[in-house]
């Protein structure tokens, strides 16, 4: 009787289940003006001739970032003109050439893309940076990182003075 009684309760179980589930019945859908409706083959033929007359498409941002934009380009590389001299050199950019010992401390010559040398000393300001420190056989800056997922804005690089030895 136990067994009887517990296969009637699954099974009402199982079709109330069933008739709760079951989705509504729609609505009938109403009908689109005649002589509006196109094919979705049709719709791309007049967006592929519309875009060949000459007619673009243009995206409107309206305060969010361009999606067609790359994230790996930075914002200050897309900027057009540098500031001349130490200002407008990038830390990447930077060859260190020479380092010198004067009494104010450890000067360094570096030369960057234009070709030209330039001097540098501990607090020198930098396109995307600045010098932390100079040492005898090493310049160290801190580079201004724009990422937002990164833990600190900024990472220390550190660059060699390789001296090469003469035979």
């Amino acid at each position: 009787m136990n067994r009887i009684t517990s296969i009637v309760l699954l099974v009402l179980a199982v079709a109330f289940a069933g008739t709760a589930a079951a989705p509504p019945t729609p609505g009938p859908t109403p009908a689109p003006a005649p002589g509006t409706l196109q094919s979705p083959g049709q719709a791309m033929i007049d967006q592929e001739e519309a875009a060949l007359s000459g007619r673009g498409y243009t995206y409107d941002p309206a305060g969010r970032r361009d999606p067609f934009r790359s994230l790996l380009v930075r914002p200050e590389d897309r900027a057009g003109a540098r500031p001349p001299g130490v200002a407008g050199m990038s830390i990447d950019e930077v060859i260190i050439h020479g380092i010198w010992k004067t009494r104010n401390g450890y000067v360094a010559q570096v030369r960057a893309t234009d070709n030209k040398s330039y001097l540098v000393r501990q607090g020198d300001l930098l396109y995307d940076g600045e010098v932390i420190r100079v040492g005898p056989n090493e310049v160290v800056f801190r580079q201004n990182i724009n990422d937002p997922q990164s833990v600190k804005p900024f990472r220390e690089v550190t660059k060699q003075l390789h001296v090469i030895s003469s035979p």
